[in-house]
């Protein structure tokens, strides 16, 4: 079974594009965290929506590859794929390093990050049209603001030394989040950034079948 785990606030949409007809999966569905709860036991809570009698393997989105990855510290997983995401902190861009060594986001009531995500998106995202706006920006509107708050600061406080051996880790190389130059061990997809499950949507499908399919 392959399960899918959308990025930061974020759910199923992402994946619309995406044909998995040919494929058994799942998307993991967010779920409330506690005010001070932290990613582990976080992690080991989504593991209820997972099969573990099966063969497990993880797709996750941006902060969805975070959690990719913890999970498979806790559950044998045949594959970890992760796109637009990152392996350690190692990965930081400058400005998210400065943000991570002065934890100014703790400062930064909840409204006000959403408010910021809102007008900042479509550059950071790289959306290339008015409906992947609509889009990004629809799943903006839903999402929790304490969620996004809580799991900005897993993503600055993230202690992650080491990453699996069958980890595959897909990335544009014009993402502006996570910029490529930092990103190590990659397959790229040119001239694409940080929403490129939506606009490059048939490379990255290609790839996961590439990867799973013909394993």
């Amino acid at each position: 079974m392959v399960y899918f785990i959308s990025g930061l606030g974020a759910d199923e949409r992402v994946f619309q594009f995406l044909d998995l007809s040919r494929i058994d999966h799942k998307f993991i569905q967010w779920i409330e965290p506690q005010k001070k709860e932290n990613l582990n036991i976080y992690c080991e809570k989504l593991i209820a929506q997972i099969d573990t009698t099966q063969e497990v393997v993880l797709i996750g989105l941006s902060f969805g590859g975070i959690v990719a990855q913890e999970i498979s510290k806790i559950i044998p997983c045949k594959k970890v794929l992760i796109i637009s995401s990152i392996k350690s902190i190692q990965e930081f861009s400058w400005q998210l390093n400065l943000v991570r060594q002065t934890q100014i986001h703790r400062i930064v009531p909840h409204w006000l990050l959403a408010l910021s995500n809102k007008f900042t998106a479509d550059f950071y995202f790289s959306t290339e049209n008015p409906a992947e706006s609509r889009l990004l920006h629809q799943i903006i509107k839903d999402t929790d603001p304490k969620f996004l708050s809580w799991a900005i600061h897993q993503i600055m406080n993230w202690k992650n030394e080491v990453y699996p051996e069958n980890l595959i880790h897909i990335h544009g190389t014009n993402d502006r989040i996570f910029p490529i130059n930092k990103i190590s061990n990659v397959i790229q997809i040119q001239k694409s950034g940080h929403f490129m499950i939506v606009n490059r949507f048939q490379q990255i499908q290609d790839l996961i079948f590439e990867m799973i399919i013909n394993d």
